[in-house]
Formats: C-alpha cells, sequence, structure tokens
C-alpha cells in the first residue's frame, strides 16, 4: 500500500443527516460514507452502490463487517486523526465487493456525523496497474494487514513506503519526512542498516526505538530488494515489537540475580547457625558426658552404703531403719539408670560410642529379659510370654546393647500396660528379612500425634497415663533406635490407642548365624 497526505489544514464537515449528502448523487465518482466510530457504513451514491453491487441502501448499509481485521479497525482510527490535521489521506486499498477483490486508490476525508460520531467520505477510483497477477495481490493484502511493521527506504536512509502497522506505530509524519535518522535516532543502528545496502547483506538485531506509543523494543531486520518503480536497490526494514519478551527476560534476569543473593544469603546463614546448633550439640553432650561421669561416683557410694546398711555391716537396724534404707537404694538405683541413659545419649550423639561384638547365642537374650521381669511382672498379676529362639541360633553383635534394648522395649511394655495385661516377646530368624525381635503388649496404646515423635530424645510416652509411675527422662526408645541403627538395623512401632503396642527391632541377615561361632 502506498499513501501520500495533502497538508491542508481544513475545519472538519458535519453531516447530521443523510439528506445533507444529496449533492453527492449528482456526481459519477464512486463515494460512499463510512461511520470509523461504529465500524459501518452510513451512505453512499448510486455509483457507490453499483461498485458495492446493491440494489437499494438499505441493501448497502446492511452489508456484514464483522470479518474486517483490528488492523483495518485501527486504521481507519489512525486516518481519521491523521485526516484532522491534514485534511485528507489517499491510500491504496483491496475492497471486496460480493466478496471479490477490486484494488482502489481511495481518497479519504474525515467529517462528523450524527451525534458527533467520526466518520470518513471516502472517493475511490479503480487502480491503474490491474496487470498484477493474484498472487501479488494476495501479497500486497498481507502486507497491508500484517501486524509486523514493514518499511523500505532507499539508499540514502529516506522513506519510500511503509504498510499501515508501521504508519500507526511511528505517527502520521508525512514519509517523505521520515529517514532511518529521525526514527532509530542511534548512530550505530543506523550504519548497520545502511551497510545492507552496500555490501548486500542481511541485518539482524534488537533495538529500542521511539515510537507513537513510547519506547518500544523491536527486532529489526533488514535486507535489499528492488523498487518496482524505479527498478533500484532499496533496503527493506521488517520490525517485531518485542517489548513484552526484552521486559520479561529482565525481569527473570533481576529475578535471577535476586534469587542467587537470597540463596547465597540463607545458605550463609544456614551454614552459621548449623555450625552454631552443632556446637551447642557439642557442649551439651559434653556437659552430660561430665555431669554423669560426676554424679554417678556418689550414687554408686550412697547405693552401695545404703545395702551394707540393710545387710547390717554396720550393726542391726529396726524394721522401720529398714524400709527408709530400701527406698534410698531404689532411688539412688532409679537415679543411677536416669544418668546412664544420660550418659549413653550423649556418647552417642557426639559418634563415640563403641560396639563390643562376639558372636553369642540368642537366647541369652531371652534368658536375660526373663531374669530381669518375671518377678515384676508377677507382681502386677500381668501375663509374661517370652518365647525362646533355637539354641543353634547366634547373633554378631554387642551383646550388653542389645539385652539394654529389651530392657527397654520390655519395660516400657510392663511400664504402660495395667494388671491382668499381657507381655510378649517373640525372636524370628529369616533369611532375608534378618533376625526380628516383636515386643507386642496389650497396654493404653500411643495416639497417631504421639507416634511421629516416640523415638525424638526426651520424649515421654503417654506421659499423662496413671499407669507410668516410673517416667524416667524419655530417652529409652530414642537410645534403642541409635542402638539398632549402629548395629545397622531399625526399630519399627506399631500402636493403636487403647489397644495396645507393637515394638518391632530389626538386625540384617548378615549379622545372623546358625552354627555357633568361636567367641571372641
Amino acid at each position: 500500500m502506498n499513501g501520500s497526505v495533502e497538508n491542508s489544514s481544513v475545519a472538519l464537515a458535519t453531516f447530521s443527516t443523510r439528506e445533507d449528502l444529496s449533492a453527492y448523487n449528482l456526481l459519477n465518482s464512486v463515494i460512499w460514507v463510512f461511520n470509523i466510530e461504529d465500524h459501518a457504513f452510513w451512505w453512499a451514491n448510486r455509483p457507490a452502490l453499483d461498485f458495492w453491487e446493491c440494489e437499494t441502501q438499505n441493501d448497502f448499509l446492511n452489508i456484514d463487517l464483522s470479518d474486517d481485521s483490528q488492523v483495518v479497525r485501527d486504521r481507519l482510527h489512525d486516518i481519521f486523526e491523521h485526516g484532522k490535521k491534514s485534511g485528507r489521506v489517499e491510500e491504496n486499498w483491496t475492497l471486496y465487493p460480493s466478496g471479490k477483490p477490486k484494488m482502489v486508490v481511495i481518497t479519504f476525508t474525515p467529517v462528523l456525523l450524527e451525534n458527533g460520531k467520526r466518520g470518513a467520505i471516502l472517493e475511490a477510483s479503480p487502480q491503474l496497474k490491474e496487470e498484477l497477477d493474484p498472487r501479488a495481490k494476495r501479497i500486497l493484502e498481507a502486507v497491508r494487514n500484517t501486524p509486523l511493521m514493514i518499511s523500505s527506504y532507499d539508499l540514502d536512509g529516506g522513506l519510500l513506503a511503509q504498510n499501515p502497522t508501521a504508519a500507526k506505530i511511528y505517527g502520521p509524519s508525512a514519509e517523505k519526512m521520515v529517514t532511518l535518522d529521525s526514527r532509530y535516532q542511534k548512530r550505530e543502528v543506523i550504519e548497520r542498516i545502511l551497510e545492507v545496502g552496500t555490501h548486500q547483506t542481511r541485518v539482524f538485531m534488537d533495538v529500542e526505538v521511539p515510537t507513537s506509543e513510547g519506547l518500544r523494543w523491536h527486532f529489526v531486520s533488514a535486507d535489499t530488494g528492488r523498487d518496482p518503480i524505479s527498478g533500484g536497490r532499496v533496503i527493506i526494514v521488517t520490525e517485531e515489537d518485542i517489548t513484552t519478551r526484552v521486559h520479561t527476560e529482565e525481569e527473570l534476569k533481576n529475578l535471577n540475580q535476586t534469587l542467587e543473593l537470597r540463596v547465597k544469603e540463607r545458605t550463609k546463614k544456614l551454614s552459621a547457625a548449623r555450625k552454631e546448633a552443632v556446637a551447642a550439640n557439642e557442649a551439651k553432650s559434653n556437659f552430660l558426658a561430665t555431669m554423669s561421669h560426676e554424679l554417678r561416683t556418689p550414687l554408686n557410694a550412697i547405693i552401695g552404703f545404703s545395702e551394707m546398711l540393710e545387710n547390717n555391716i554396720y550393726g542391726p537396724i529396726t524394721d522401720r531403719q529398714e524400709v527408709t534404707i530400701g527406698d534410698i537404694k531404689r532411688s539412688g538405683q532409679n537415679l543411677l539408670a536416669q544418668i546412664n541413659d544420660l550418659l549413653d545419649a550423649s556418647t552417642i550423639d557426639t559418634g563415640r560410642l563403641n560396639l563390643f561384638e562376639r558372636n553369642f547365642p540368642v537366647r541369652a537374650i531371652t534368658e536375660y529379659t526373663r531374669s530381669m521381669f518375671q518377678i515384676q511382672a508377677a507382681k502386677k498379676n500381668q501375663d509374661l510370654v517370652i518365647y525362646d529362639p533355637p539354641e543353634e541360633l547366634h547373633l554378631y553383635a554387642d551383646e550388653h546393647r542389645m539385652n539394654q534394648v529389651m530392657i527397654n522395649l520390655v519395660g516400657n511394655a510392663m511400664k504402660y500396660t495395667d494388671e491382668g495385661g499381657r507381655i510378649e516377646l517373640d525372636i524370628q530368624s529369616c533369611d532375608r528379612n534378618g533376625l526380628t525381635f516383636t515386643v507386642t503388649d496389650t497396654g493404653v496404646g500411643i495416639s497417631k500425634a504421639e507416634l511421629k515423635k516416640v523415638f525424638q530424645a526426651f520424649t515421654q510416652l503417654d506421659a499423662s497415663s496413671a499407669l507410668a509411675t516410673d517416667k524416667g527422662v524419655g530417652l529409652g526408645l530414642y537410645i534403642s533406635s541409635q542402638l539398632m541403627r549402629i548395629h545397622g538395623g531399625k526399630l519399627d512401632i506399631k500402636s493403636k490407642k487403647g489397644v495396645g503396642t507393637t515394638m518391632i527391632a530389626i538386625l540384617p541377615p548378615e549379622r545372623v548365624s546358625h552354627v555357633a561361632a568361636k567367641a571372641v
């Protein structure tokens, strides 16, 4: 599409009724009026009705324009605004009466219609170059409607022609006044485009350009072509608005930089916090270990002297004194057991716990457990059932620590099971799954909320239960789970509130054998 602008300045005519246009019926020119604001035909003279192949004004006014593209609608608004300053605008258009294309030259004269709506008087005349083949016509129509900005420049940088999109984006300046310098305003950009005409190469670049919409980013490609009028070489510049993409990339870049800084700062803080936590945990473990050692010496003395008094080493004692001495002994033993747990926990936390491993019969564990709890179970009228494993079943482990695990598990089961309840210890061996110690009770059970934290240090199992008269410090299950882990195994739990609990200690297959090995 080629366009030119006449530089006259006239006041806009106003047509309130269609009768005001009756004088145009006397002309042989094809003239019609278009309501730009409503995008609809408003009036046509007889030659225009013939051009549009309509019998009556109503036929003309009822032509469906709903398929017109947004580019066409925007261009008509631009023409009106441009025409207000220059008087008239002349452009080449392709129209489609009854769906058949006709290439015409249209002169647009902006006017005001009823209710002050924007409109234009259009005078059309056929193009002289009807020799264009259908493909050329289609290409021209595509160039006119494309959202890409397409401009043609001479080799000195003067604008020769531009499509409607370029005219809209860069404003209504008269085309003959436009140059590469006025459009891009950056010397390095202009020189690269002009080099295209000299060296006949292609150029691609992202450029920030001033437009009627403010500064925008365009992807600019420049190539050489031929002027269909003069036959000389020209520079064809195609532009695509990439402002949204550029801004998005900048935002992502800034976001990534900000995120990297935040990650570095967060990592630094986490590292410092971790060091502080490690130091605090080490200090706690060292304190517990020191205090445990310091407290065990006087406690052993208290327990020892109470036993000597019980045995009348220092002479006879009364019945009342015997009861009191027994309370002192039991309290000391209970406190010593809790201190031993603290010492074990601190040793485990610092990674200094050593296992003294050897081969021993698994039945030794059941016999030791039975000897520890059978009297206590009888006092509570509890049914303690311990199934002995086969004599040939042996285990390579720290026997003392495995006994400690069983004491914790069975002791907890008895503590949280009321009188008349049942506690079972069963040991099963499987070549694939290793060795399992299963302790089952019919006690108070554990809620789902408590199950998530039973293996945490200093956690009490159902601390509100009236059955747990000797609650300890909450380290038994924590120490047991860690001892199983150090042996390469694990400790699992299944429980239901009000029904009972099952604790399962699992050791890997490589620690199990069925032939007694020589003790180390």
